[in-house]
């Protein structure tokens, strides 16, 4: 047993006792080994990928209201033209991403991904999930996608290649290239603003996701 598997298996032991359930308790102990003690991402050669998929981190709120890709998704863009440039794939990119593109990239190589609009014709919120499902039906399924780079905000990017595989994609960081990190005071979503906000923020949706997945399992959807 490895000296990780051994501490899950001490975790697991751990939320026996507290749970009383073995079976329940084990579950959970993979859960948090997933998504609360695992932030490293697993990468590839960029050379390989076929497909980029562009996140985006937050956004700048100007004083009219309106939204602008503000600095971390300008570096986001940054690093999506870089591996893009070693790779040759076709970039699927959320708009704060996709509009610093514009000036880095030939316009036929960046496919936007923008929210739906509500009633009043405010953004509808896009989150990592429904992007790589948005993502998925525009590329012809997972498969069509090939082998698929993530780019996105360093403490999103495990997140965002977690919810890439879970939907069939073979997803990856690009190897040896880092990531954005700096967190943007001024960003539109106050849980981009602050490091521990936003891991506990990224713990609470990945919790949502796998309890509507575990939900689905049980046949508890209505």
């Amino acid at each position: 047993m490895s000296h990780r598997d051994s501490h899950i298996a001490d975790l697991a032991g751990w939320l026996t006792e507290e749970l009383g359930d073995p079976a329940d308790a084990a579950a959970f102990a993979r859960f948090v080994q997933d998504d609360v003690l695992t932030w490293r991402s697993p990468a590839a050669d960029a050379t390989s990928f076929r497909t980029l998929l562009a996140f985006t981190f937050g956004n700048r709120m100007e004083p009219n209201g309106n939204r602008a890709p503000g600095p971390v998704n300008e570096a986001i863009a940054a690093v999506a033209a870089e591996v893009q440039r070693r790779s040759s794939a076709v970039v699927y990119a959320q708009w704060e991403v996709a509009e610093p593109l514009a000036g880095l990239l030939p316009g036929a190589t960046v496919i936007p991904i923008h929210p739906d609009r509500d009633a009043r014709a405010e953004p509808v919120y896009l989150g990592t999930l429904m992007m790589v499902r948005r993502v998925v039906g525009l590329g012809g399924g997972a498969a069509a996608l090939g082998t698929v780079g993530i780019v996105a905000f360093r403490d999103h990017l495990r997140r965002c290649i977690a919810t890439a595989r879970a939907l069939g994609l073979d997803a990856h960081a690009p190897e040896g290239i880092t990531m954005p990190d700096r967190y943007d005071p001024l960003s539109g979503q106050p849980w981009c603003r602050n490091r521990l906000a936003y891991l506990l923020h990224d713990i609470a949706v990945g919790a949502a996701e796998r309890r509507d997945a575990v939900c689905a399992e049980a046949g508890l959807t209505s």
